[in-house]
C-alpha cells in the first residue's frame, strides 16, 4: 500500500511539473467551439462507411477532400491514419480537433513530411491539433524533416493547444521559402514531446509569439534542442520573436539554442529575440548562445540587433546551464541576468566584450 502511495504521488509530481506552463491544452474549448465552428464541417462526413475509430486505417484522401471543399472544419472525435503525403491546408481556414482527434503518421520511408503542412496561405486558425509521428517506426534513417506542423511563407496563423509528439523531424517548424518570410505567427498552450530534431525550428520569421510551452525527450538528430532558433541563410529575418513561459526537459543537446551565424552575407541583418520566463530541467545544455558559431570574419556586415534572456533558470544538465559558442564577431546586444543561475551577481556586463568578440567560449555550470 505504501508502495502504490508512493508511486502516486511520484506520477503527480512529473505531472504538475509538466505542465507549469501548460495547465489546460484545451482551455477555453466549449467557448471556441460554441462561437466559432457553429456551421462548421465534420469531416467524418467524408469518411467512408464502417470507417474505423482505431487509427489503422489510412484516410488522407477523405480528410484531404473535406480540408479542400470547406473553410470551417471540425475533425473526426478519434484518431485517423494519415500516409507520407500529409494534410495541405489553405488560406481563411479554421480547424477544430476535438478532445479525441488525432492524426498519426503512417510510418514511411520519406526524409521530409509534414502532417499539416502550411505553405504561402493566410489567415488560418488551428484549435487543439494532437499529432504523433512516426519517429520510432520510420522506414529508412535517411533525413531530419519530418515535421508535425509545417510553417513556411504564412501570414497571420494562430495555433492553440497543441500536443505533438514523435516526428522524424521537428514537432513545429516556422520557416520561409525563395526569401520570404513567415510573419504574424501565434503559438500558444503548447506540448512537444519525444521529437527527433527539434521540438520548435524557427527558421525565418517576422512578429512570433510563442507562449506557454512544454517542450521535453527531442533526441534523435542535432540540434536536438527544445527550441532551436537557426535561420537557413541571409535571405531570411529573426525579427520580433518572442518566447514567453516557456519549460524544457531532457532534451538530447538544448533546452534552447539561439544560432542565427547563416543571416551574415550580403545584406546586413539584424536579429531580435525576447525570452521571458525560461527554465529547463535535464537538457544537456539549458541555454545556448551560438550567434556566429565557428564563422569567420568573412567582410560582411556583421550581424546586429538585440537577444534578451529575463529570467531563465537551468538544473540537472550535464554539460553547462548557459554554453556560448566562439565564432565571428557580431554586434548583437545581449542582455541576459546570469545571478538566476547561481553565479552570484554576474550580470551581461561582465561577459559583454566577450561575446561580442565571440573570440572564446564561456560555460557556466
Amino acid at each position: 500500500m505504501k508502495k502504490v502511495i508512493f508511486l502516486f504521488f511520484v506520477l503527480i509530481y512529473f505531472w504538475g511539473n509538466a505542465q507549469y506552463y501548460v495547465k489546460d491544452r484545451f482551455s477555453g474549448y466549449s467557448t471556441v467551439k460554441s462561437e466559432y465552428f457553429k456551421t462548421a464541417k465534420d469531416l467524418t462526413a467524408y469518411l467512408p462507411k464502417g470507417y474505423s475509430v482505431r487509427g489503422d486505417k489510412d484516410y488522407t484522401n477523405y480528410i484531404q477532400k473535406g480540408l479542400n471543399e470547406n473553410t470551417a472544419i471540425i475533425m473526426p472525435d478519434f484518431p485517423v491514419l494519415i500516409n507520407e503525403n500529409g494534410l495541405t491546408l489553405k488560406s481563411n481556414q479554421k480547424i477544430l480537433f476535438q478532445k479525441s482527434s488525432k492524426l498519426i503518421m503512417k510510418p514511411n520511408n520519406k526524409s521530409r513530411y509534414a502532417i499539416l503542412s502550411l505553405s504561402n496561405i493566410q489567415n488560418v486558425d488551428i484549435y487543439y491539433p494532437n499529432l504523433a509521428g512516426d519517429k520510432h517506426n520510420h522506414l529508412s534513417t535517411a533525413g531530419q524533416w519530418g515535421m508535425g506542423i509545417y510553417i513556411l511563407s504564412c501570414k497571420n496563423i494562430n495555433i492553440t493547444g497543441s500536443s505533438i509528439e514523435s516526428n522524424w523531424g521537428d514537432g513545429i517548424c516556422v520557416g520561409g521559402r525563395n526569401g520570404i518570410n513567415s510573419s504574424d505567427i501565434t503559438i500558444k498552450n503548447t506540448i512537444l514531446r519525444d521529437n527527433r530534431r527539434n521540438g520548435l525550428t524557427i527558421g525565418g520569421v517576422t512578429n512570433l509569439l510563442f507562449e506557454n510551452a512544454y517542450i521535453s525527450n527531442t533526441s534523435g538528430h542535432n540540434p536536438q534542442a527544445g527550441i532551436d532558433i537557426e535561420p537557413d541563410s541571409n535571405d531570411y529575418e529573426i525579427k520580433n520573436v518572442r518566447l514567453n513561459n516557456i519549460q524544457t526537459e531532457n532534451n538530447g543537446n538544448y533546452g534552447i539554442i539561439i544560432s542565427p551565424g547563416n543571416m551574415v552575407g550580403k545584406q546586413k541583418k539584424a536579429i531580435s529575440v525576447a525570452i521571458n520566463n525560461f527554465r529547463d530541467n535535464g537538457s544537456k545544455i539549458g541555454f545556448g548562445l551560438a550567434v556566429t558559431r565557428d564563422k569567420l570574419n568573412t567582410g560582411f556586415a556583421q550581424l546586429g540587433g538585440n537577444i534578451s534572456i529575463n529570467n531563465f533558470s537551468s538544473q540537472n544538465n550535464a554539460t553547462a546551464q548557459f554554453k556560448s559558442f566562439k565564432g565571428a564577431p557580431h554586434q548583437v546586444n545581449i542582455n541576459m541576468d546570469f545571478g538566476k543561475l547561481k553565479t552570484s551577481s554576474k550580470t551581461t556586463n561582465e561577459y559583454g566584450q566577450k561575446l561580442k568578440n565571440n573570440n572564446e567560449t564561456i560555460v557556466l555550470k
